[in-house]
């Protein structure tokens, strides 16, 4: 008997499959870009399907058993690169979160926004699950409760004026319950604040090696700003902003690289060609000048709480 599969946002199997991606790549990508073995998280399974809610335009992959546990996360923490210090998204909730606001963050990290915030005399409190970095935020003199939101929500009900969470929401298999608890902790009024990977953005077809951190088991949701905005419909909040991250950095590589492995259909020969003379210079400088047309590959989106 075929399992029926349900939307994680809606509860219904109002679906469709929009995609798949064979096991044994995600596997071998890990193996040879992290050392680090992940075949546990894909026991007997081939491959993992990618849905669609149509209520929603959610998507997300399935089964949701290969969604990343604590193991994994204090794994992936050990890369200097994995935990930023101050991201993008950070600095435009600074801008968002007015002094001497009450802020609940969902999934703090190392405590770097926690620590800022403290500085900027808001009062914020940050949950996190992975061990090490509670740890780590210890050393720099943050304390962060090991909690998860949904139990935390049940004695913090209308009591921040700001609830964030930064990167955290596709990595969720559930976040129905997740964003039910998060919009319980906020005040009326207050705001929720959501930063996650943009996939109406390049991000989608990206080609290079770590496309496999938007699969499982690192993301395991897919969010695009039509499947925020139905949000609106599902909880009694209003989206009131959208910001895009800018193009800089190592993001302008990616997005370089991909565009050339567009053009050329794949094909490593042209590739190779197309960098030899150092075209991907002009490429990028390009980009730079027209930064402003690429939509971001990630997102903050603003919602208020109704009631």
């Amino acid at each position: 008997m075929n399992e029926t599969i349900l939307s994680p946002l809606t509860s219904k199997n109002n679906i469709a499959e929009a995609g798949s991606v064979k096991s044994e790549e995600i596997i071998s990508i890990y193996k040879k870009q992290y050392d680090f073995d992940i075949s546990e998280y894909f026991k007997g399974i081939e491959e993992v399907k990618i849905y669609k809610c149509l209520d929603t335009e959610y998507m997300f992959y399935y089964p949701f058993s290969t969604e990343g546990d604590e193991k994994y996360y204090a794994r992936m923490s050990q890369f200097e690169w994995y935990y930023n210090p101050l991201r993008w998204e950070h600095t435009k909730a600074f801008e968002l979160i007015e002094k001497g606001a009450k802020v609940l963050e969902v999934g703090s990290g190392s405590g770097f926004f926690i620590n800022e915030l403290k500085k900027r005399e808001i009062r914020a409190t940050g949950l996190e699950l992975n061990s090490r970095g509670i740890k780590e935020a210890e050393k720099i003199g943050v304390t962060l409760l090991k909690e998860t939101i949904q139990a935390h929500s049940g004695s913090n009900a209308n009591t921040y004026d700001a609830v964030c969470s930064f990167q955290v929401l596709e990595h969720i298999s559930q976040p129905l319950s997740f964003l039910e608890s998060k919009i319980k902790c906020l005040k009326k009024g207050g705001k929720l604040i959501i930063g996650v990977p943009n996939n109406d953005s390049y991000l989608k077809d990206n080609k290079m090696d770590n496309k496999v951190l938007n699969m499982p088991p690192h993301h395991v949701g897919l969010w695009t700003l039509n499947s925020l905005k139905s949000l609106e419909k599902l909880f009694a909040i209003k989206l009131e902003d959208v910001y895009y991250e800018p193009m800089i950095g190592a993001n302008v590589s990616v997005y370089v690289w991909n565009r050339v492995n567009s053009f050329f259909f794949g094909m490593t020969f042209f590739n190779r060609v197309f960098w030899k003379l150092k075209l991907d210079k002009l490429l990028t400088q390009m980009v730079l000048k027209n930064s402003a047309e690429v939509v971001g590959n990630s997102m903050v989106v603003v919602y208020t709480k109704n009631n």
